[in-house]
């Protein structure tokens, strides 16, 4: 989508960007860190943490010149994901998924290049995901994300991935839009897809589609994850896999039935 840039602000764009800047790696900035990351003098740093902590979305953190991330940031995504009419019906569903297969269940939808992670289930068993709501990874590099793109058209694909700065995480990721459509080629119509250390070296993932039934669309997909050492391979795609992928059609159902996405 091409943007007119005389309507961009760029001092909001900036105070975005500075929230972006936090992560689970960067739980804590000074000015002088924030300024490096979203690339501004020290002096504009400090004026956009300064805004940023007088509106709640940052706060001091004790005993140091360090800024952390406010709970107010919360309510920006808690307002967007109480938007999502798939999330209520869904919650009996992927609990169910999860007792049965005690691994960490999770709820996911595409937006743009990217996967989103919108709901989780911990694992029962000893294994903690680190993968939370609000996650995102590359769409191109995780079965989740090719699973949800196999929905568009190649053209569409095209479109989407023009001048994509592209990224590699193990050899079986795509690394040009070509690769990509073959690789999606071979997975469009799969009741389910299955990653044995795809995109994590050391973990196993199976995702299974969501659809709207009306129009056979894909609007979200679940998936499990743990560690490769947690199954033999032939009982994660056997027994897990199947599981999952009912838990796809389940949950396909329920949302037409709730009229959620008739």
């Amino acid at each position: 989508m091409e943007m007119d840039e005389r309507y961009i602000v760029p001092g909001l764009v900036r105070g975005l960007k500075a929230l972006q800047a936090f992560s689970d790696e960067r739980r804590e900035l000074s000015v002088s860190e924030l300024a490096d990351a979203i690339e501004v003098n020290r002096s504009s740093a400090f004026r956009i943490i300064y805004t940023l902590e007088s509106c709640g979305f940052l706060y001091k953190a004790e005993g140091a010149r360090r800024y952390r991330l406010n709970s107010k940031v919360l309510d920006l995504g808690f307002t967007y994901l109480s938007g999502l009419d798939l999330l209520e019906p869904s919650r009996p569903i992927i609990q169910r998924l999860r007792d049965e297969v005690t691994i960490a269940c999770h709820l996911v939808i595409r937006q743009g290049t990217e996967i989103v992670f919108v709901d989780r289930y911990q694992a029962t068993g000893p294994f903690t995901s680190t993968v939370g709501v609000g996650t995102r990874w590359p769409a191109h590099a995780t079965v989740t994300g090719q699973l949800l793109l196999s929905d568009l058209s190649d053209e569409a694909i095209v479109e989407l991935y023009r001048d994509y700065q592209w990224a590699t995480y193990t050899e079986g990721t795509p690394h040009s839009t070509a690769s990509l459509l073959a690789c999606i080629a071979e997975v469009r119509g799969r009741p389910a897809l299955i990653s044995w250390g795809y995109f994590n070296p050391v973990m196993a993932a199976c995702s299974a589609p969501i659809y709207r039934l009306s129009d056979n669309s894909m609007i979200a997909s679940i998936s499990v994850s743990c560690p490769l050492s947690s199954f033999p391979r032939a009982e994660f795609e056997g027994r897990i896999q199947d599981k999952v992928i009912q838990a796809g059609h389940d949950l396909s159902r329920t949302l037409s039935l709730n009229n959620a996405y008739p």
